[in-house]
């Protein structure tokens, strides 16, 4: 290739990731733990997860039964229950909704009872809008993060753009960087973790990109799709098949359409419907299922199943007589590869498709992918700042320094305390009121963090600081669980919460140690170079 050429690659893959280089890093990073939000971090989160197995098919049918018989009869047309897997709420929730509202609502309205999984007791009742009730459900430190990792909390149409075009900068970064590394068999050994920082940065920043180039780049272009493609490829799609009406293009491709109410009563058999799927997909688990006019003649049910042989996620559907009708992907029963393309896209981006060892594979590459602008920045600012001419003063280096470590720091400090504070509101908040205080503590100690770039001390100390303080955040976790909560990593009967519990003490401590071990190799460069007589 022309060096001409090459040169235009290089200008392009540094600009790319100065532009957007943080912002890529605070997506990747949340995402690289948005990877085990659900459903590892979710059941250790919620403690009525932790002695949880399976809900018995016959319970959940009994109280889907005697409440139906308490909603008005249009409520009964659409019934929602899902079920405390992990996956999606920590309450087992029954969901009675009427599309077409009520004397109250002209929106969707419903009726949801929400109960303790443990012994079933009804926790939480409500009626009002569907919408309503969907945004305001009980969040925590995983969904938290794996919400704003999705749309950075900016909501549609804003932050799902955001998301979907940081995906394309991530994958030109990933094909850019391929081309403009000439040496890629000698760069993929070459680390020389023994040489100053610089050196080092930019050796890991060469590995982490050239090893993981395949996977930086399903992630860039995984992440593209699904942060465009309600927004853009929905719309566009309509608009070339439909006339631009969404509603049409929906209601065609939808995997569950409403059934014809013939109000000739007959028992929706639900326990029969949930024992013979868990039979057909022993391996799988049923995250949720969907009743259209329930102890109707014409009831279908539809259970959605994630894991087991299957790599995406599956949904089955039933007449309500019990009888098995099909089992199709989450877009419905569409034939043709594109659609097996598609459904692929979800779990290959999260790696929810072969068990936790992919999944912790999956979010170790993640980190990686988040460093590459980080250790990229870095770089660039080096450069820039060495020579005979540099282009950067060393006063506008550090201050540089500072804003990212700030930025970025700050994103991973907050992060890390979230955790604790989940132990804390577990122990000493009602639930109903955990709502308000996830955000409030993310993104004010994100952003007093980032503003302490503004003061003049060196950027190293900060770095110092900000990696202490996180490691402490995580090692809080095992401690605070053991003064103040029943379940812990010593006397739960559950293996992931241990595992959850002392992996957030190993975390903390590494993260001390690399800390340690930064400042002590400053500190030694910084004596060379008041020897030589430089400044550093």
């Amino acid at each position: 290739m022309k060096s001409i050429s090459l040169k235009k690659l290089f200008l392009l893959h540094s600009w790319v990731g100065i532009v957007t280089g943080i912002l890529l890093f605070v997506v990747c990073f949340t995402g690289a733990l948005a990877v085990l939000s659900r459903p590892e971090l979710k059941i250790w989160a919620n403690p009525e997860l932790h002695q949880l197995n399976s809900v018995p098919s016959e319970k959940v049918t009994e109280l889907i039964n005697r409440y139906h018989q308490q909603v008005p009869q249009e409520f009964g047309e659409n019934i929602h229950v899902y079920l405390p897997t992990g996956h999606n709420t920590h309450l087992l929730t029954i969901l009675f909704e009427s599309h077409d509202g009520d004397e109250n609502y002209d929106e969707e309205a419903a009726y949801a009872y929400q109960f303790d999984p443990r012994n079933f007791e009804l926790v939480n009742e409500y009626y009002g809008a569907a919408g309503y009730f969907y945004e305001h459900r009980k969040t925590d430190a995983p969904s938290f993060i794996g919400h704003f990792h999705a749309d950075l909390h900016l909501g549609r149409p804003i932050g799902l753009i955001l998301t979907g075009f940081l995906g394309l900068t991530l994958l030109v970064s990933t094909i850019t960087g391929l081309f403009i590394h000439r040496q890629l068999i000698k760069e993929l050994f070459t680390f020389r973790r023994k040489k100053e920082l610089d050196v080092v940065v930019n050796d890991a920043h060469k590995i982490m990109g050239i090893w993981g180039s395949l996977f930086h780049g399903v992630i860039g272009f995984t992440g593209a799709f699904l942060g465009l493609a309600t927004i853009i490829l929905l719309p566009a799609a309509a608009f070339v098949s439909f006339g631009g009406d969404q509603d049409k293009l929906v209601e065609k491709f939808t995997a569950m359409p409403e059934p014809i109410v013939t109000n000739q009563y007959q028992a929706t058999d639900i326990t029969t419907i949930l024992t013979d799927a868990q039979s057909r997909f022993p391996k799988a688990k049923v995250i949720d299922l969907t009743i259209m006019a329930h102890n109707d003649a014409s009831a279908e049910v539809y259970l959605r199943l994630i894991g087991g042989e299957a790599v995406a996620s599956q949904l089955l559907q039933y007449h309500g007589n019990g009888e098995f009708s099909k089992s199709m992907s989450s877009f419905g029963d569409i034939p043709g590869p594109a659609i097996k393309v598609l459904e692929l896209l979800f779990p290959l981006h999260f790696g929810n498709f072969a068990g936790i060892f992919v999944k912790l594979i999956w979010a170790l590459l993640g980190l990686t992918t988040a460093l590459l602008p980080l250790s990229g920045m870095m770089m660039w600012l080096a450069k820039r700042s060495r020579g005979s001419n540099p282009t950067l003063t060393q006063v506008a280096y550090q201050r540089w320094n500072r804003v990212i470590i700030g930025s970025c720091g700050g994103l991973v400090l907050a992060t890390a305390l979230l955790f604790p504070a989940q132990v804390l509101l577990n122990n000493f908040v009602p639930v109903q009121m955990h709502n308000d205080y996830f955000g409030p503590l993310f993104f004010y100690s994100w952003l007093a963090w980032s503003l302490l770039a503004i003061l003049p001390f060196n950027y190293h100390r900060y770095l110092n600081v900000t990696m202490t303080l996180t490691g402490i955040a995580c090692i809080a976790v095992l401690p605070l669980n053991l003064i103040f909560s029943s379940s812990h990593a010593f006397i739960l009967n559950n293996l992931l919460v241990t595992v959850v519990d002392i992996s957030f003490l190993t975390i903390g401590a590494l993260i001390i140690f690399a800390a340690q071990r930064i400042n002590a190799k400053q500190f030694k460069l910084t004596e060379y170079a008041n020897a030589q007589g430089v400044t550093v």
